[in-house]
């Protein structure tokens, strides 16, 4: 027979079904598969470690801005004998004291500026000296005044750092003055205080005195930043409302791609559209605008950032479920309610969300401050006015001939640089906190 069973033989279990490879598991595709895991591991990696270097480098040369001393390629030292070039060949009187032979100056980061000095050795014996110094200009020279015939060094304070100063030295005595030496030209060093760079009003980086205060900066940026969002809050929620709560699909998905290519106009074109067609019409409105001034550039900022605004939103929107929509309907809740009372609230963390992530934009952007805004580094607050940026100030300094490595101007660049990187990643780290404080979890 062909089923034959055996009397007393126990049932055989089937056997048990064998793991085998993935059905893709022949041998050079599991390879395959195994080379673009770890491609895709390294190119993590190195997204990672670029990421890490680059605020690594932007934190060692922002804190070397308030550590180190810019002495502009001249030295702090400088020594002048009776041979210098600062005599020009002039004779001594013979009743007047002689000539002194050697004068060493030495400037430091204080704004002072140590002044030593020779005895002459010849003509009529000293009765005082005369210390003068060019330029002037607000410098301390009291500690050099009615100096005696002992005094042979002296202090002058509250020097310009950053500008070039000769010293000059001629003794006394009761016949007349003897010529004086004068030392070679020589820069007071730079020296950037953090508590100066928070607390100063005043940012001032080519004419000296410089000034590194960053509130000018600060203040333009945030003033356009916000009036940006006056314009992109309003109408960005309005947008995504509509294409929310209102518009049919047809018209959704034809409309929100539209809205999103302003996300995609270069921002210098939006810079020159600030500078040439919205200032003209402020300026027809008001006297007052300046060519360059802070409101042309929000507005256009503002437009810019619709789509971001707008998209996130609306994605916030639809993401509450359509059961609240239909519970609130069955209450006698019109459709404008139903938008305004209980999808905004519903989607605010998103919405809050949408909104910080476009201030940090508007923050962050560059070519439409430096097109429309103007540079002026002044402290202000009327939007009428021009007014410089952090990122409109380090594109004006890279474009110029200012950028000298070494230099307080350079290192500037990277101090500013951290403080916009800091204002972005607390705006950033606030988004993230918003969300996860206040988003509704529905199921």
């Amino acid at each position: 027979m062909l089923f034959n069973k055996s009397i007393g033989a126990k049932p055989t279990a089937p056997d048990a079904p064998t793991v085998g490879k993935p059905l893709t598991g022949s041998g050079n595709k599991y390879l395959l598969e195994r080379i673009v895991k770890w491609v895709l591991f390294l190119l993590a990696a190195v997204s990672v470690l670029t990421t890490v270097g680059i605020v690594s480098v932007l934190l060692f040369e922002g804190v070397r801005f308030f550590t180190a001393d810019f002495y502009e390629n001249n030295p702090v030292e400088r020594v002048a004998t009776s041979g210098a070039e600062g005599l020009a060949g002039v004779s001594p009187d013979p009743l007047a004291p002689g000539i002194i032979p050697e004068i060493r100056v030495r400037a430091t980061t204080d704004s002072l500026i140590y002044v030593d000095w020779d005895k002459p050795t010849v003509g009529q014996t000293p009765t005082g000296y005369e210390v003068s110094v060019l330029p002037s200009l607000e410098a301390d020279l009291s500690d050099c005044r009615n100096l005696g015939p002992d005094r042979t060094s002296c202090v002058i304070a509250d020097a310009a750092p950053g500008r070039s100063h000769k010293v000059t030295v001629a003794a006394v005595s009761g016949g007349g003055t003897g010529v004086g030496l004068q030392t070679g030209s020589f820069s007071v060093p730079e020296s950037v205080k953090w508590h100066r760079f928070l607390t100063d009003s005043k940012w001032r980086t080519l004419l000296v005195p410089r000034s590194y205060g960053i509130w000018p900066l600060l203040v333009g940026t945030t003033m356009i930043a916000v009036l940006a969002m006056f314009v992109a809050v309003p109408l960005g929620l309005l947008s995504a409302i509509f294409l929310s709560e209102y518009a049919h699909p047809r018209v959704r998905a034809i409309t929100k791609p539209i809205l999103e290519v302003l996300a995609g106009v270069p921002t210098v074109v939006y810079g020159f559209f600030a500078l040439f067609f919205i200032t003209p019409i402020l300026r027809g409105i008001n006297d007052d605008v300046g060519i360059f001034n802070a409101l042309s550039a929000a507005i256009v900022m503002g437009v810019m950032i619709i789509p971001m605004v707008s998209s996130l939103s609306e994605d916030a929107m639809r993401a509450v479920p359509i059961a609240l929509r239909e519970g609130a309907y069955a209450l006698g809740a019109t459709k404008v309610e139903v938008a305004i009372k209980v999808v905004v609230p519903a989607a605010l963390s998103g919405i809050v969300a949408a909104c910080i992530l476009a201030m940090s934009r508007a923050i962050g952007e560059t070519m439409i401050v430096f097109i429309a805004a103007g540079q002026n580094e002044k402290l202000t607050f009327n939007p009428l006015d021009p007014v410089n940026t952090m990122t409109g100030f380090m594109a004006t300094t890279n474009f110029s001939d200012n950028a000298i490595p070494g230099t307080a101007q350079f290192q500037a660049l990277f101090a500013v640089g951290i403080t916009l990187f800091i204002i972005t990643l607390v705006m950033n780290l606030a988004s993230q906190f918003v969300v996860a404080k206040f988003r509704e979890v529905y199921e």
